[in-house]
Parts: structure tokens; sequence; C-alpha cells
């Protein structure tokens, strides 16, 4: 019983860091807790399989996917864990298809956020995504993507709530609400979204990439997209998606029925 407990306390002590530090290495959390590495690896393999950790694919950091109250940094975003269960083995077959990677964003209700990428896994020498990252609805690939998804008065409304925000809304890519929705129809037409360049920015990101995106979705629903990126050295937008755009659709199409299994879209 007390060797129990003494697990217990561990498990809850390696979670209570990584809600306070954030991602972390094994080595990482070796230093910050005291513990033996080997304790901590059997640990975290206990919790990754309870879905209470997760570890990255794209930069194999370790995350806690609970929420300490007045010690977590950021609420997880509701269904990252069943997103990322989905899209992971498909985007990875993908990038090993078609050589590419691809970046995995989920929806929230000023931007779109990365919760994993395939940059890493890519035969390609891609500068590594940054987990977590936010970009916006209207200038990134995978938002632009998911506005297309949803419907007119949908996309209206969101307009309306971020069009006086000078960093996640519109009006950083110079978009009013006709010249979206001609975006938008464009999209549509296509099958796919591009990334805009952005009029207003601090920093440009990436800005050696090209990216197409479609979206993710389960039970109707729009979650959030999943993108292929290439060099922009490498060949346009159209000639790409010439090669590429099936594959992707592919891809999104087996997610979302992955999705579509486990998917809880009650309130909350």
């Amino acid at each position: 019983m007390l060797k129990e407990n003494r697990s217990l306390d561990r498990g809850i002590e390696i979670l209570e860091t990584l809600a306070r530090e954030g991602a972390m290495s094994l080595a990482d959390l070796h230093r910050a807790t005291g513990l033996p590495k080997s304790t901590i690896r059997r640990l975290l393999q206990t919790l990754i399989q309870r879905k209470i950790v997760r570890r990255s694919l794209a930069d194999q950091l370790y995350r806690t996917l609970l929420v300490f109250p007045d010690i977590s940094g950021e609420v997880m975003p509701k269904g990252m864990l069943q997103m990322a269960d989905a899209a992971i083995p498909r985007a990875l077959a993908l990038t090993q298809q078609i050589g590419w990677p691809s970046d995995i964003h989920i929806r929230e209700a000023r931007s779109m956020r990365i919760i994993d990428s395939t940059r890493q896994a890519s035969n390609f020498h891609v500068e590594q995504g940054q987990i977590n990252r936010q970009v916006s609805h209207f200038g990134s690939a995978t938002g632009l993507a998911c506005l297309a998804a949803m419907g007119d008065g949908e996309i209206a409304a969101l307009y309306e709530a971020l069009k006086t925000d000078r960093h996640w809304g519109p009006v950083r890519f110079g978009l009013d609400l006709a010249t979206l929705m001609q975006r938008i129809a464009q999209i549509r037409a296509q099958g796919y979204a591009e990334r805009l360049p952005a009029h207003l920015s601090d920093r440009e990101w990436d800005t050696d990439l090209r990216a197409i995106a479609v979206p993710i979705k389960a039970r109707g629903q729009v979650l959030g997209g999943i993108s292929v990126l290439w060099l922009r050295t490498y060949k346009p937008v159209q000639g790409f998606a010439a090669l590429h755009l099936e594959a992707l659709q592919q891809a999104a199409r087996d997610i979302n029925a992955a999705l579509d299994l486990v998917w809880d879209d009650t309130p909350g």
C-alpha cells in the first residue's frame, strides 16, 4: 500500500510539474523533480496510456492534458486529444506518401492552434513548427479552410466579432467582408485554402514555406484543419495542389471518419 501511494505521489508530482512548466523532455522532468529517469519513464508510459499525458510528435516533449487550478498556464482545447489521436497517424502516412510535412490545427474562438506536426518526419529540410503556436483564422491556410467549411452566417459572425482586432482579425490581411467572401467562394470551388501574406504583422512566420489546407470535421462540426507545407522555391501553389491535393483530401476524409466514431459533441 505504501509503495502504491508512493507511485501515486510521484505521478502527481510529474503532472504538477508539467502543468506548471509546460512542455518538458524526460531530462527536464528529471532535473525538475529529482526522480530517477527510469521511474519517470515508467510513470509517463502509464499516464500516456490513461490519456492524461501526451508526447508530441513534432518536438517529442511531454504535455499534461489535465488542468490544475492555480498551476496550469493554459486550458487544453476541448477535443484536442481525440483530434490528435485521429490525425497524427494519418498525417504521418500522408508525409510518408508525398514527402512533404503536415501541420495539424485545432479551431478556437479567436485563432487556430497548432497541436502537432509531421515536420520532423519529412524527407525535406523544413523549419520545425512550434506546438501551441496560434495563427489567424483569416490568414492561415487551415483557418481559411475552416471558414470555407462553415456557413456564410457563421463566417459573417466571426468576421464581426474580430473585425476590430488588429492581431487576430481580418484587418491584418486587408479583408473586408465582401473580399473575404470572394476568397471563400474561390476556396470552396478549388477544394483547398492557401495562406495569405499579412499586411500588418510583427513577424512573418515560415516565410520560406507555402501551405495548402483542408478542414477536419466530426459529425458535421468544423474542428480544425490539416495543411501540407513545402518550400516556396519548389512549386507554385496550383502546381503543388495538382500533385498532392487528392492525397491531402483523402487523409482528411480518413481523419474525419475516425473522429466520427469517438467525437463527443456535447457542449462544454
